[in-house]
Order: structure tokens, then sequence, then C-alpha cells
């Protein structure tokens, strides 16, 4: 009896023991003093006025201010790192001053600018204090007992560019193109070539670097080739006054290829040359025979009489998904017609190589249906970029002495059967609402759009710009 008893006892003490051990820590953690801590636990913003800009018209910009609720966009705080950021940058045009909600622990929070100087005090932070983040970050400093304290660095990730928007750069550099009357870019391989001209005769080739252009040195061009008849394909074709066609690998060392009686060469495929002769289009092929064919439409030869200038033709070859090729022609018609204001588009499709011949081409009649149709142009140019087309020059207005300048890009993603433009969709204004005297323009393997032009500005003084652009939703998709 007594030795169970004592077990008993012993069993009670232990109990009693543990029981002050878990109250004596109960005690110490309710006493725990959170400032000897210094840690951000949480950050958000609060709303944020953003400002929208749109060109409405020449000379015309319509400014919206809209608030955004930011709840959507989450910080992150990384311990790690030190860095406090929302991982979804905000839409373009966000302001950056907004009242901020932050949870820490610790006994006083600072800010200041990031990386600023020693000399440049903390402001003590309070809940009621609308603060700007500039781009470039604030830095907060919680500050624990004892000395101890914690710096964290802040960014506000903001797009720098509306969906859809395009982006351009002046490329022109030290280059002088003051004499030159005409200019003309291609795409080689992943090579963009710059030839400029004086007179129709004088050629100049550049070719741009990581910084500034590389003058290169043309030879084997006969000197009455026509610069406004280059077309570029795998490789470089441009015939002279005498109808010989003449081809080069690099741009620069110029062949005779062997095709005769060319009049202005508008376009080129992987096996084929296209070229205006007499009124009519017709093809050659690139290797084997020396004979141009008749290109048909509804049976009949195409007939190109119609156009206002051959220079206004723009022809593009283009790959499609399953092997389907195609070739889209765009011109402007000589006399106004019930559809005058629409510029004319032909185009042809094949898969295997030896159809291409074969195949008409197809009229895309304008429809009352169709209210997405390319509007004729002066200066006009195309090009593709990342499977899709896009066209920009002066447009034409319904008084044939009446020419509105340079402003719109009109983009199609259906191979040119319809064309969009929109609030967003500007020339640079470099070119934006300027007389025009020629520009031409290419895409580069990166899907960077390069244009070249001539412009009259404000004091009608002649300014030659090249300008490289893209579109926000169109490039880098990889």
């Amino acid at each position: 009896m007594k030795k169970m008893m004592f077990r008993h006892s012993y069993i009670a003490v232990v109990l009693f023991s543990l029981l002050l051990l878990s109250l004596s820590g109960c005690k110490e953690e309710e006493t725990e003093n959170t400032q000897d801590y210094c840690n951000i636990t949480s950050f958000s913003i609060g709303t944020l006025k953003r400002t929208v800009v749109k060109r409405t018209g020449h000379g015309t910009i319509v400014k919206s201010v809209s608030t955004i609720y930011t709840t959507g966009w989450k910080f992150a705080v990384d311990l790690v790192n030190n860095q406090i950021y929302n991982r979804d940058s905000l839409p373009t045009g966000c302001a950056r001053r907004t009242l901020l909600d932050i949870t820490y622990r610790g006994k006083t929070l600072y800010y200041r600018n990031a990386g600023a100087d020693d000399s440049v005090p903390w402001t003590v932070y309070a809940s009621s204090d609308s603060v700007t983040i500039p781009e470039t970050g604030l830095d907060f400093r919680v500050e624990g007992n004892g000395g101890i304290s914690r710096t964290y660095r802040v960014k506000l990730n903001i797009h720098k560019q509306e969906a859809g928007d395009w982006e351009w750069d002046d490329e022109t550099g030290e280059l002088d193109m003051d004499d030159w009357s005409n200019a003309r870019l291609v795409t080689l391989g992943n090579t963009v070539l710059l030839y400029g001209t004086s007179d129709g005769h004088n050629w100049e080739l550049w070719k741009p670097q990581s910084e500034g252009w590389q003058k290169l040195t043309i030879s084997g061009l006969p000197a009455d080739a026509n610069i406004a008849n280059i077309v570029a394909g795998r490789k470089l074709y441009v015939s002279d006054d005498d109808g010989k066609v003449w081809t080069s690998d690099d741009g620069a060392l110029w062949t005779e290829h062997g095709l005769t009686n060319a009049k202005r060469l508008v376009g080129v495929s992987d096996n084929r040359l296209y070229a205006v002769r007499n009124g009519l289009l017709y093809s050659g092929a690139l290797s084997g025979d020396a004979e141009w064919e008749e290109e048909v439409l509804d049976d009949q030869p195409l007939q190109m009489s119609d156009l206002s200038d051959l220079d206004s033709i723009r022809c593009l070859f283009f790959h499609r998904e399953n092997s389907l090729k195609r070739m889209l022609m765009v011109g402007t018609l000589k006399q106004s017609v019930s559809d005058g204001s629409v510029a004319p588009e032909w185009g042809k499709m094949w898969t295997a190589d030896g159809d291409e011949l074969t195949r008409a081409w197809t009229y895309y009649t304008p429809a009352w249906q169709n209210r997405y149709e390319l509007p004729v142009q002066r200066q006009q140019a195309v090009v593709l970029t990342n499977d899709n087309l896009v066209a920009f020059g002066g447009d034409n207005s319904e008084e044939d002495d009446d020419f509105i300048p340079l402003n719109l890009i009109y983009v199609s993603v259906d191979c040119g059967l319809t064309w969009h433009t929109g609030d967003l969709l500007y020339l640079p204004d470099e070119l934006w609402g300027k007389q025009c005297s020629w520009i031409n323009a290419a895409s580069d393997a990166d899907g960077f759009v390069w244009v070249v032009a001539r412009v009259l500005d404000a004091e009608a003084n002649e300014e030659t710009y090249v300008l490289r652009g893209w579109q926000n939703s169109l490039v880098f998709a990889q």
C-alpha cells in the first residue's frame, strides 16, 4: 500500500512540474517585446490615378483620367533579398503617388528615396502619408530595440507600354541623306540594308551596327540600275534601264542573273521573280529558263495599266501554316472610281512549288459589308512582321487636291482581307502629320519595322529619318 501511495505522489509531482513549465512558457510569450524584431510582414498600396493619352486626329490629343483599384496587384515581400515589389505590373499611365498599408514588427518605420546618400535624412512613416514611389524605388527601414534594423527596397512596377501601342526609336544617327532623291530598305536574311541614291544612279549602301551605320562598297552593279526596282527574297534582285536583271547574295556584290526585258520588278518568291511589262504582270523562274510567263486574273492577263504608277505597287511573299504560301500585291489606282478610297489588292496562294505559276490571282473586291479595308495612301509602305501585315502612308480624301499627311498605321492579321487601326496605331512624332516626299519600309528577322522617309517640317524644310519601331502585341511573342 505504501509503494502504491508513493507511486501516485511521484506522478502528481511530475504533472505539477510540467504544469508550471507550461504556464511559465505562456507568460513569456505574452510579454514578448515585438520591438526587438525588425521586419515588414505585409505591404499593399491604395488607389492610383491613371492618365491615358490618345490621338484622335491631326494635332488633336485627348487625355483621360481614371482611378485604378489596386487590390488585384499583390506585393511580394522577399525576406531573403529584402525586396518588396508587385510581380504583375500595373497598367501604363498609372501615377506613382498613393497611400500605403504596411504591417511590420519593430519600433519605428522610416523611408527615403532608394540609394540616397547618407546625408539625406529618413522620414518617419505614418499610415496617413501619401507617398510617391519613384521608378528607382523607395528604401524602407525598420528599427528595433538595441540598434538592430533592416532596410527593404520597394519597387512599383508599371508597364511602360500600352498593349498594342507602337514604340519608335530614331536610328538616323550620323547618316547624311540630304542629297538623296530616293531610298530603299531591304532585309536579306538577318541583315537590314539601306540603299540611297542622289540622282537615280549614284548609289550608297549602309548597314546598321550596334552603334551607328557602316558604309559598304557596291560593285558589279550597272550605273543605270533603278533603285525603285530592288526586291528582296533569299537574294536581292534589281533591273536596269535595258531590262537586265541583276542579283546579289550580300547586297554589295552584284552579278547578272539571266532574265531580260524586265521593266519593273515588284516582288519575288522562293522560286519566281515578278515584274510589270507592257501593263501586265509577269513572273519568271529564278533558275532554269529565262522566259517570262503571264500572270492571270479570271483567266485573263492581270492588268496593271490602271495603276497610278509602278512605284505605287507593293508586293509581299510570305509563308503561312500547313505549307501554304501567299503573294499579296497592293497598289493605287489612277482614276477615281466608286471604291476609289480603298487601296486595290490582289492575292494568290499555293502549296507545291510547281503550282505557283498555274494559280490564278484573286481580286479583293471592296464590299459594303467590309468596314475594315485599307484606304488609298500616297507614298504607301506595306511590310510583313510576325505574320501580320502593317501598312502606313498619307491618306487621300474624297477631294483629289486634298491630302492628309502621314498619320495612321493599319494592321492586318488575315493576309490583307481586313485592316484595323486605332487610337494607339500612329506613326512616330518625326513623321506624324508631315507631308512626305518619299517613304519606304522593311521588317527584320526580329519583327522590328524599319522606315526611311523624307518629310517637310513646319517651316517646309526637308528632313530625312530612319526609324525603327515595333508593336507591343506583335513582337517578341517567343
